[in-house]
């Protein structure tokens, strides 16, 4: 693993020399650990730094923030500890096992030695480890045929009970398989739909599923991740109605192929969440209540229930553009949806000219403003300050209309309203 190590990136390589000083002056066992050891094996780019302490994690990252001059927030329930550098995060935890009070809670902590704390973890290929120690750098541990799993692309778990001791790990086993075009072993697929068959995903927190489902649909094309989920799971946790078909298999592919053709020709407008634009497909055949219950549930974010809800809301008032060529009444519609809702609506709707419509508002509408600012309108002649609002959207949708391009233009325009008032 030395020759791997060599061949990361330059700041990482040099953070990672600083850790492993840190450690042999404080006498600890130091070892990166998790994903980026399975991705440094894979030759995958992974910029998320997970480092093990055998001694106590937090007392190691204040010393080393006030060798960097660094800041750090710590968790001490956990061990745990987060260094922030000003171009990368570094996590750090204390070596820990694991116990759990009953099915699906959260895991009380003990410290161990690091073959303990690699046995808790979900898969045997996210359990290796790399010692940073100057004496053993780039020795890797791995105590449980990780990298035989790993070079045969396998998925297995450690015991009979791990889907059951923590869900998550359901979602999580699908989210690698479809990533790396894994397989679960035999046993492994047997013991998740055993979960399954019990319920297990209904046991846990609905915020701890929804940061796993974002995990899935941030994944490059997640329309395999998304079918896989519907034949091995089902989206019941969602809405227990809630079941997928064959139409709602080819919106995810007319999803798919609508943000490519975002990301392809509005490369200088916001940058999309695209993520949000799959789950509103996901949940599109629920209605506005189920909808208003399932975003307070798993406490989305109150930009992202608006999103949620606008496809919900909006479906109606975009079918009627169809037959509607004003810009003005395009504008309307459309400026108080976000990016993410009408490139859903592109995908989500067949007919070629609400397509049209839509791609018109993002190529010509969506980042129309008026130049001129109130105080323009206070030396037009305008007094009354509380019809500025109306006489300045009156003059934008002027604009929109006849092509206005510069202020000098509006400017004209104001003019003449101000002599018609």
């Amino acid at each position: 693993m030395v020759k791997k190590l060599k061949e990361l990136p330059f700041k990482i390589k040099g953070y990672l020399r600083i850790i492993s000083l840190e450690a042999d002056s404080l006498n600890y066992k130091v070892y990166l650990v998790g994903g980026i050891v399975r991705d440094i094996i894979l030759g995958r780019n992974n910029l998320d730094l997970d480092i093990v302490i055998e001694g106590n994690a937090i007392e190691f990252v204040k010393s080393l923030s006030e060798d960097l001059g660094a800041t750090f927030i710590k968790h001490h329930a956990f061990g745990t500890a987060t260094l922030f550098l000003k171009d990368l995060k570094i996590d750090f935890a204390t070596a820990r096992k694991e116990s759990y009070p009953h099915s699906g809670a959260l895991p009380k902590v003990k410290t161990s030695s690091i073959e303990e704390d690699l046995s808790r973890r979900d898969f045997t290929f996210n359990a290796m480890a790399i010692s940073l120690n100057k004496a053993s750098w780039g020795k890797i541990l791995d105590f449980h045929k990780g990298l035989e799993d790993l070079k045969k692309g396998v998925i297995r778990v450690f015991h009979d009970r791990s889907f059951l001791d923590d869900p998550t790990r359901i979602l999580r086993a699908i989210r690698f398989e479809q990533r790396f075009a894994f397989r679960m072993d035999i046993h492994t697929l047997n013991l998740l739909e055993q979960a399954v068959r019990l319920n297990a995903i209904f046991w846990i927190n609905e915020h701890r599923v929804r940061d796993e489902l974002i995990l899935i649909l941030k994944e490059y094309r997640p329309y395999g991740h998304i079918k896989r989920i519907s034949n091995l799971v089902g989206f019941q946790f969602i809405n227990r109605r809630l079941k997928l078909d064959r139409q709602d298999f080819l919106l995810f592919k007319r999803i798919e192929k609508a943000l490519c053709f975002y990301r392809e020709n509005f490369t200088k407008h916001e940058r999309l969440e695209e993520w949000i634009v799959y789950l509103a497909g996901i949940v599109s055949k629920l209605s506005r209540k189920e909808l208003e219950i399932f975003c307070f549930r798993f406490g989305l974010r109150k930009t992202e229930r608006r999103i949620i809800l606008s496809v919900k809301d909006s479906k109606r008032k975009v079918l009627r553009l169809r037959d509607n060529t004003s810009k003005t009444l395009l504008f309307k519609s459309l400026i108080p949806l976000s990016p993410e809702t009408i490139i859903f609506f592109y995908a989500f709707f067949k007919d070629g000219r609400i397509k049209a419509r839509l791609v018109l508002f993002l190529k010509e509408l969506i980042h129309i403003k008026l130049k001129i600012k109130g105080k323009d309108l206070k030396k037009a002649g305008f007094k009354q300050e509380k019809e500025y609002s109306r006489i300045l959207n009156k003059l934008l949708y002027i604009k929109i209309e006849r092509n206005l391009v510069t202020k000098r233009d509006e400017l004209k325009e104001l003019m003449k309203m101000a002599n018609c008032a």
